[in-house]
């Protein structure tokens, strides 16, 4: 091989993994990463727990299922519950996580994908003795002490690999199947992913022989013909609201479960923008979805739907076109909420852009 050739190879690590270009992409600050894992190794002998945020999702799920795999001795557990999604996963890797586990027994708590304190306790986490957030939202202001977040990551389960990497762990089919399916999941079946995620997958696939195939199977198994989620998608149908926004619409609606499987079948009927509820008891969830040129005209329904969280006395955050918010109140009151509040900014945004038009732009869209 000549010099030139060698030059532009990756940098290599053991095991087969590699960064660069069209592999994995370097850590944010891989000193910080590396004494995170140097940390966790330290703790072979202590209470060890990964948890994820309220109702895991796949990413959540996927990453705490690659620190297991990476760390043996770790436990790893989801507050409150687990995603339909997640539990599929789970158990077509033949894996489990506990619900609720024991907080205040672990020596070492690894938050994993968890944007606040409220996403995995009910607030109070004086009780910890150690803790470490893993995270990759933007703006994750809520947390103080030991946080790695490189808000890059499309998915967590990215830094999970970066770790697995790092770390010199074998890529296996199993962590080929969770990075895949974290990161399909948090980039809305690739609709907003980055060169960057294709690139990532890409790697996996080559690595591991598995496909995105298998990857689909695995995360979505029979839900075409499970009668409860189509049932669910179409009560979301039947009691829909939504305003105009110029050419755009802004849309609720209520189920009693499957709130991403609805929101999903409102952006296909023709819905820019959805804010999905359901209620249980005192308890109200609320997932918001948005379509690309949604995010294009500059709205971020993660940091929207943080802003009608403090609002209202709720937790609310994740991604500039999936998000989420949970707490206490009528699921009804805070759908209306989101609506009115989102449909404000969306109609300045959208003036904003038609302000900034040339005069012959707006001229033909005047004789259109």
């Amino acid at each position: 091989m000549d010099s030139a050739s060698e030059s532009r190879r990756p940098e290599r690590f053991p095991a087969g993994w590699s960064f660069g270009i069209g592999t994995l992409p370097h850590p944010k600050d891989p000193i910080a990463l590396m004494r995170i894992c140097e940390r966790i190794i330290k703790g072979r002998k202590e209470n060890v727990l990964a948890l994820a945020h309220h109702n895991a999702d796949l990413d959540a799920v996927a990453s705490c299922l690659i620190i297991k795999w990476l760390f043996p001795w770790v436990r790893i557990g989801s507050y409150k519950s687990i995603s339909q999604a997640g539990r599929m996963l789970l158990s077509s890797l033949g894996e489990s996580m506990e619900v609720d586990p024991d907080t205040g027994s672990a020596e070492l708590l690894l938050i994993i994908d968890s944007s606040s304190p409220s996403q995995v306790s009910d607030g109070d986490i004086s009780s910890w003795k150690e803790y470490i957030v893993i995270d990759h939202h933007q703006d994750n202001v809520n947390w103080v002490g030991n946080v790695y977040r490189d808000e890059k990551r499309s998915a967590c389960v990215e830094i999970m690999l970066q770790m697995a990497m790092m770390s010199g762990m074998s890529l296996t089919r199993e962590i080929a199947i969770a990075g895949m399916a974290g990161i399909t999941a948090d980039t809305g079946r690739f609709r907003f992913a980055k060169a960057e995620d294709m690139a990532i997958i890409s790697f996996l696939v080559e690595g591991s022989g598995v496909s995105i195939e298998d990857v689909l199977s695995t995360i979505e198994g029979d839900e075409y013909f499970d009668i409860s989620k189509k049932i669910a998608v179409l009560k979301s149908l039947k009691r829909v609201r939504y305003q105009r926004v110029q050419d755009q619409i802004v849309a609720t609606s209520t189920v009693g479960s499957f709130e991403s499987a609805a929101a999903r079948g409102l952006l296909v009927v023709g819905c820019d923008v959805v804010f999905i509820g359901s209620q249980k008891d005192s308890e109200m969830r609320v997932s918001a979805r948005a379509k690309p040129h949604i995010i294009r005209a500059g709205m971020n329904l993660g940091k929207f739907m943080e802003e009608v969280g403090r609002m209202i006395g709720a937790e609310g955050g994740g991604h500039d076109a999936a998000a989420g918010l949970n707490g206490k109140g009528r699921v009804d009151r805070v759908l209306e909420t989101c609506a009115t509040e989102f449909s404000k900014a969306l109609r300045a945004a959208l003036d904003k852009d038609e302000g900034t038009m040339e005069p012959e732009e707006e001229a033909q869209r005047e004789e259109g």
